[in-house]
């Protein structure tokens, strides 16, 4: 019992504090989310993407693996989630925000820190992988489930092309393919300048998009929602794991990214196809305050080798 106490204070405190602060700037400064998460998505992670994957040595079939691992992982509970939800009597657009709920995961504000402070900064590296992963899915897989089908493959496809951190990764592996190991001192300080303000900058615009949130209700779609993504989600990753032969440092990576809650991604999903966006900011802040309880079991059983 001691022992996880220490992980929930050793890695879920720091956190929590920062998300604070920005829940703090919310409800006194009224400073909105916005800006910052357009700061966010053009510049800082982009270059956390870049520099993460650019200064670790990281093996062309460890990436293939980990990318696919986690399509594969998203995937899965995607459908597990499907089947789950289609047997209850809910609304069309409540089913449709409660599905990307469990598939669409924080793999950046939170899973990015947690992983960090957690396993170190070479798990870091392949927790922006399964990121980049990540967002793929949330962009191509999300708008289609949330528009009902209405939405292409190939316009969900062509959003991802639009976002920046995917020409971060192709950077950085362009420049590790053309022999190049190392920037110019003024490029590279750039680049480890922005990433390292990246993390704090993203609690801290959690705590902004936390700040806005309301009292949950539909108590059963909420229990629903965050026992998959929260429980199942990194069941599923072990055996999944295993599958694509993930061990050491990119395994524990892996399964601890399985275990984030849901992104702030699936309001703007939301607002987009006008579907529940109540439901899924309730599903959003139920996830995000439950799971650093969740997360610190989950990282117990991978420090002691449990799973």
């Amino acid at each position: 019992m001691n022992d996880l106490l220490n992980i929930f204070i050793d890695n879920m405190i720091p956190v929590l504090a920062i998300a604070v602060v920005g829940v703090v700037l919310r409800r006194r400064l009224n400073i909105s989310p916005a800006m910052i998460s357009r700061m966010m998505f053009y510049v800082f992670s982009p270059a956390l993407a870049f520099n993460a994957l650019f200064t670790r040595d990281i093996s062309g079939g460890d990436f293939l693996r980990i990318y696919f691992g986690t399509l594969a992982l998203l995937a899965a509970v995607g459908a597990l989630s499907f089947a789950l939800l289609r047997w209850q009597k809910i609304k069309p657009e409540e089913f449709a925000t409660t599905l990307v709920s469990t598939f669409v995961f924080n793999g950046a504000n939170f899973g990015i820190s947690i992983v960090s402070f957690a396993f170190g900064a070479e798990a870091l590296t392949y927790a922006v992988i399964i990121y980049i992963a990540g967002s793929t899915v949330a962009w191509t897989l999300g708008p289609y489930v949330s528009s009902s089908g209405q939405a292409s493959m190939l316009q969900s496809l062509q959003s991802v092309l639009r976002t920046p951190v995917v020409y971060a990764l192709i950077a950085a592996f362009g420049l590790k393919a053309a022999g190049i190991s190392q920037l110019p001192p003024a490029l590279g300080r750039t680049s480890q300048l922005l990433a390292d303000a990246s993390i704090p900058l993203m609690l801290v615009l959690l705590g902004l998009q936390l700040g806005g949130f309301h009292k949950p209700d539909r108590w059963r779609l909420l229990l629903s929602g965050t026992a998959i993504r929260l429980l199942l989600a990194p069941i599923v990753s072990v055996a999944v794991a295993s599958l694509f032969s993930l061990e050491g440092v990119p395994r524990l990576a892996f399964i601890l990214q399985a275990g984030m809650p849901t992104a702030v991604l699936t309001i703007i999903l939301a607002y987009e196809f006008d579907t529940d966006h109540d439901l899924a900011l309730n599903l959003i802040m139920t996830t995000t305050l439950i799971s650093p309880i969740t997360l610190s079991v989950i990282i117990y059983l991978l420090q002691n080798g449990i799973i």
